[in-house]
């Protein structure tokens, strides 16, 4: 079970603050890193398959178009086996913990703000449905998102990670990542972090600010 969050706003000690934000959120980043990266063994798996012109059981095909409805594959209704694992190669990979971290920090002012304790959303995550969160006192008239609401912590870490592997806006970040694994370079949260261009309406600036945090 998922353990209470600390009352960070009333930590004084501004290094204790961090490190406890540290300690707290890091280990479930981790936990649902290990998932990401075992569905992404499955793939790799399914993938070698294919390439080799292997025939894949109902039960792989099951798998690769269940991934592909969670991972938001375009168009995939009408791609190949092989398309589709490929297609969902990009989408199945690691964020590199510093940047979910740094992310986190910001998004959350360290774990203070409003939508962090009452929501569990320490991302600054959105959504648009009736009942799926709060709007914010700021939101201009007549906007229709909202800043979703999530039962753990965890779980908005999860959809945290989903978003950044599966949303149209964050195409470029899963190039980026794509390009160094082939070439065997690093995937540091400083190189992706220039995919966060639309994370935040304050763009270039707010990957700056991210960049920043990673680094300190």
């Amino acid at each position: 079970p998922e353990s209470a969050a600390p009352d960070f706003g009333s930590m004084q000690d501004v290094g204790k603050k961090k490190q406890t934000f540290f300690s707290y959120l890091a280990p479930m980043i981790v936990a649902e890193t290990e998932a990401i990266l075992e569905e992404r063994k499955d793939l790799e798996r399914i993938y070698q398959k294919l390439v080799e012109g292997m025939l894949v059981g109902a039960g792989d095909q099951k798998l690769l178009a269940g991934l592909g409805v969670k991972y938001r594959v375009p168009d995939r209704e009408q791609l190949s086996t092989l398309e589709l694992a490929a297609a969902l190669l990009p989408r199945i990979d690691e964020v590199p913990i510093g940047l979910a971290l740094a992310q986190a920090a910001n998004e959350s002012a360290w774990g203070t703000s409003r939508f962090a304790r009452s929501q569990n959303n320490f991302f600054g995550l959105w959504c648009f449905t009736d009942g799926c969160g709060v709007k914010p006192r700021r939101a201009a008239p007549g906007a229709r998102h909202r800043v979703a609401a999530f039962d753990t912590v965890q779980g908005g870490a999860a959809y945290y990670l989903l978003t950044l592997n599966s949303h149209p806006a964050y195409e470029d970040l899963r190039v980026l990542r794509s390009g160094l694994r082939s070439s065997g370079a690093p995937v540091t949260g400083q190189l992706l972090a220039e995919g966060l261009l639309r994370y935040s309406e304050r763009g270039r600036d707010y990957v700056e600010e991210i960049r920043a945090m990673i680094r300190v």
